[in-house]
């Protein structure tokens, strides 16, 4: 059994599918301690490094959703961590290593009973992307769909904690999930979603608002031959 099977999972557990056309998973106490220690030293570093803002219509970063105008629906701070890794390199990376949550049997048997017309959907994505957002004062993103399979996000700060606002809304049933730290919120990505401004009575020095790690899962055809 290998070292990570054995890590023993303290997780919170809300199912949300009331409505099962809008099911939603939430679970709190994600990352263990051990795990939690290492994925901080990693956003220390890239807190470190110069970050892009997106901007406006026109602006370089393309994977933000944007309204029919182009204009993009968030002024947060992001960037795509597979830009920075190759596929070797990625295993240093704690963020990307702690993915072995959302491939065990565990996540599995709670994500068929959050959402059961989904789970074979889930279970059969094949590729997988990584970002890293960050909000500050005045920072959100406005309602959007993903375009891709699934979505997970997680969210930390620094805590005592110096803002309020920055939860995730999910549209269709006008549920909002709070911003607490540690905690993982998964849904199918075709749900309308969005962070609502983040504020706080003064600037926040950098790196003390909200860290959200996004996990975009998707199905592609690979290696299938060409019809004939």
């Amino acid at each position: 059994m290998s070292l990570k099977k054995e890590i023993k999972q303290d997780w919170d557990v809300k199912i949300c599918n009331q409505k099962k056309e809008a099911p939603y998973l939430v679970i709190d106490n994600w990352y263990t301690q051990e795990e939690l220690n290492a994925v901080w030293y990693e956003l220390d570093m890239y807190s470190t490094q110069p970050i892009e803002e997106v901007e406006t219509a026109g602006g370089k970063n393309s994977a933000v959703a944007r309204s029919n105008n182009g204009e993009a629906k968030s002024n947060a701070y992001r960037f795509h961590m597979w830009d920075y890794y190759t596929p070797t390199g990625s295993k240093i990376s704690p963020i990307l290593r702690n993915m072995y949550k959302q491939r065990s049997k565990a996540f599995h048997d709670i994500v068929l009973e959050t959402m059961p017309l989904h789970h074979n959907n889930f279970i059969n994505t094949n590729t997988d992307s990584t970002f890293i957002g960050y909000y500050d004062r005045d920072k959100y993103y406005k309602p959007h769909h993903d375009s891709v399979q699934f979505t997970c996000l997680i969210w930390l700060y620094r805590e005592p904690k110096q803002f309020f606002g920055g939860n995730t809304r999910i549209v269709p049933i006008d549920a909002t999930v709070e911003c607490v730290p540690n905690r993982m919120l998964f849904f199918p990505s075709y749900l309308e979603h969005e962070v609502t401004p983040l504020k706080s009575k003064k600037d926040i020095e950098f790196g003390y608002g909200r860290f959200g790690i996004t996990h975009f899962y998707n199905w592609e055809a690979i290696n299938q031959p060409n019809p004939k």
